[in-house]
């Protein structure tokens, strides 16, 4: 996806000084007294480069490794390797003068130089003006520290990555045959060096970081992560603490709740949002003996997103076991899993016998849900957090299915997670018509339920099969007891894009909920969950009626993404016709109307590129390269269902003046017909006059598909086509679409309005 892997954050230059060897050092690796050793005076830095964070897909699972020609408690001669570049990286990032590693090669020794990154695999060092190791050379290393020698460790240099114009470098060399205790030594190192502050976890950086400082913003993010039991941590102490409410007395004031001191001001706490961690800075607190704590408003809050998927804790048990892909003779069995999300899950380990580390990669994680069959994941290892608070130490993993037949188990596990009260879908047609016509759905833009009656037999019909083709078609629903209260449908309707539309909710309360903002959260939330699951998802899609407030929150996030080239907002009108209907003719020109010729067809994009932003051309896949919707006809096809483009042009003495672009989808998609829709433009002077004789043969396009009527998308001031061609106008609207990349920020902009209630939802066609 653009933008997604190519954006490069620099950790900058740093200076290391290396640590000086002692007596004892020396004797631990055998030298004389008199071997003198230098100094390596400086390492730049590498730049980090941030990748997709899609799950991976199950053809991408690393195959299980034969351990039966290695003896016990000795590492494989290869694991796969990373550069250290990665978007998490293997192993930890050292501060300076952490660590050194001393190397033995070709019968002499090379200077101490500065560890970079370490783990049980690897190790990345700044040979600084010192010797450089040969690529592909074997080499003896021993990591070198303020608490001795660790080693010797068998390698082999596997990189030499220049890192800046200076000619520094960086030194890869991978280890082999490391034993478990050797390995477990390693760690052991790595932990204390993390302790006091020497060693950082080389995770991956933020992708989304948002400074928030006005004031009637931090107000509404604060009251939506209250509205939602968000809970927190005391940055630094560590402290669980929950925000409670906002009271506004004399002066307006924040209650947490909070069982254990917060320690000294000022502090920093962060809550979990949507998608993200909002971090809060306060500059006092007043504790009471009740655990109650208030604080003044803040003034500012600092929003940063890690993730493409969102995570949540798990209600039910969940365990998490796997062999040791280094050590085969280590077996974890039955850790609790405490998250997951789509592409990730978190569980407790034992750190020093389950020896995980950053890097890591997992060919084959059993996932056991009570007494159901398991299910098998493979994965990476992106952070190892320490115990503490009493709890045990937490591994984060980047999972995804290990097989197409544990696809639908893993999905059905998250999904039941991070939804308690949304379906996917799992309704019958008959209770969607229900809600329907029930939600007053049949009654916009001044229809009537009689008017959709004839299309409730392909509904159905539809429906059933649409329930078999979740590639392309998904639903959410909300249920209570007396029938669904709320619905929302995507549908994959070009290469990368994904409409969202025929949103719809019951009137009146619904039973056990506080209010209607939560039915309308929980429903985006979970539709819009389906498309991020497609690896060509690049855009959200929406045709959104222009005179719906609960509309205007879109139209609101997407124009600041605008000029970005992120989003795209386009106003039409939506106009209906009947495909055995007639238009007014008019004595006078006659065109030559048929099929476009693929010059046209280029000539008609390079028209559409003066006038429309590459975002939205990109998003209606108005682009050369899936003009035709072949892919996309493709799926739809395989699930039994029809989708199809096809362009029109009208000629005046055998040059191109007008176009026409037309399209069909699969009756009972959407019940205002938004896929069966003609566009019409201007190739040359002139060219409004042929609009009719286009419709004209749209209309025999529809008719030959037993298509009963079609919509036309109407984006010009010149309006005379309208009157003579019948047309029944059912209101302005938007196309609206938004890049996959700031979808997480959309859902988190639902999220904090759904919570505040600053739009108040009504029905739209959408």
């Amino acid at each position: 996806m653009p933008g997604r892997d190519d954006e490069v954050l620099s950790e900058g230059q740093g200076s290391v000084r290396l640590p000086r060897l002692t007596a004892e050092g020396r004797a631990a690796l055998g030298m004389r007294e008199d071997e003198l050793l230098g100094e390596a005076p400086s390492v730049r830095f590498p730049s980090r480069r941030l990748s997709d964070m899609r799950p991976p897909r199950p053809s991408e699972a690393p195959r299980s490794a034969d351990y039966t020609e290695n003896p016990p408690s000795v590492s494989p001669p290869s694991v796969r390797f990373r550069r250290v570049s990665g978007e998490a990286g293997p192993g930890y990032r050292l501060r300076e003068g952490a660590c050194a590693v001393a190397l033995f090669t070709e019968g002499r020794w090379i200077l101490p130089a500065s560890v970079v990154r370490l783990s049980p695999s690897a190790v990345w060092f700044s040979p600084g003006d010192g010797l450089i190791p040969r690529l592909g050379g074997r080499v003896t290393a021993y990591m070198l520290s303020g608490k001795g020698a660790v080693g010797p460790v068998e390698g082999v240099v596997v990189s030499i990555e220049p890192t800046g114009p200076q000619g520094s470098v960086i030194v890869s060399v991978q280890f082999e045959r490391v034993t478990r205790d050797l390995g477990r030594k390693i760690l052991g190192l790595l932990q204390e060096l993390c302790v006091v502050g020497q060693a950082d976890l080389a995770r991956s950086l933020s992708r989304v970081r948002e400074q928030i400082d006005d004031p009637g913003r931090v107000r509404a993010i604060l009251r939506a992560l209250i509205h939602a039991g968000s809970e927190g941590l005391v940055v630094g102490s560590e402290v669980p603490v929950k925000a409670e409410k906002i009271e506004t007395r004399e002066e307006t004031r924040v209650v947490w709740k909070s069982a254990q001191s917060w320690g000294a001001p000022p502090y920093v706490i962060d809550l979990g949002g949507y998608n993200s961690i909002h971090r809060i800075h306060l500059d006092k607190a007043e504790f009471e003996a009740d655990g109650r704590v208030t604080t003044p408003m803040p003034t500012r809050i600092e929003r940063v997103r890690h993730r493409w998927f969102r995570r949540c804790k798990v209600q039910r048990p969940v365990t998490a076991s796997f062999k040791h892909p280094i050590w085969p003779e280590v077996v974890v069995s039955g850790r609790p899993v405490l998250d997951v999300s789509f592409a990730g899950l978190c569980f407790e380990v034992d750190a020093d016998q389950d020896l995980v580390f950053p890097g890591l990669e997992m060919p084959d994680i059993e996932v056991c849900v009570g007494d159901d069959a398991p299910l098998h994941l493979h994965g990476e290892v992106r952070y190892v957090l320490p115990a503490r608070n009493g709890g045990k130490a937490r591994c984060g993993v980047k999972v995804g299915p290990r097989t197409t037949k544990d696809e639908g188990p893993w999905m059905r596990l998250v999904s039941q997670e991070l939804h308690e009260k949304t379906l996917g879908g799992s309704e019958t047609p008959e209770s969607m018509w229900s809600l329907l016509q029930q939600s007053g759905y049949f009654n916009l833009s001044g229809k009537t339920p009689d008017q959709f009656e004839p299309l409730k037999k392909t509904f159905l019909e539809f429906g059933a099969r649409a329930a078999a083709a979740p590639r392309i078609i998904c639903q959410a629903v909300w249920p209570s007891e007396r029938g669904i209260e709320a619905s929302l449908s995507v549908a994959k309707i070009y290469g990368g894009s994904w409409l969202v539309h025929q949103l719809a909710k019951r009137p009146g309360k619904a039973p056990g909920v506080a209010h209607v903002r939560q039915i309308l959260r929980d429903i985006y939330l979970r539709a819009f969950e389906y498309p991020q699951l497609d690896p060509a998802f690049t855009w959200a899609l929406a045709f959104i009626d222009g005179e719906v407030p609960w509309s205007m929150a879109h139209l609101d996030f997407a124009r600041p993404y605008v000029e970005q080239g992120l989003a795209a907002i386009r106003p039409f009108r939506l106009l209906e016709l009947q495909s055995a209907g007639t238009s007014e003719t008019v004595s006078g020109e006659r065109f030559d109307v048929g099929p476009a010729a693929p010059f046209e067809t280029a000539w008609l994009l390079d028209e559409l590129g003066k006038t429309h932003t590459a975002a939205l051309l990109d998003a209606l896949d108005l682009v050369p390269e899936r003009v035709d919707l072949g892919e996309t006809a493709r799926l739809w096809k395989e699930a039994g269902m029809g989708r199809e483009r096809t362009f029109f042009t009208a000629r005046r003495a055998g040059v191109p003046v007008a176009a026409a672009i037309v399209e069909t989808g699969e009756t009972g998609t959407n019940l205002f017909r938004l896929l069966d829709c003609v566009r019409l433009y201007e190739l040359g002077r002139g060219g409004r006059a042929a609009f009719v004789p286009l419709i004209e043969e749209a209309r025999q396009f529809y008719r030959n598909r037993g298509k009963s009527s079609f919509v036309y998308m109407h984006e010009h001031p010149d309006g005379e086509h309208i009157e003579r061609c019948k047309m029944l106008d059912l209101g302005p609207g938007n196309c609206w679409a938004i890049s996959a990349q700031i979808l997480p920020e959309f859902l988190e902009h639902v999220y904090e309005l759904t919570a505040i209630g600053r739009y108040k939802p009504k029905q739209g066609k959408e």
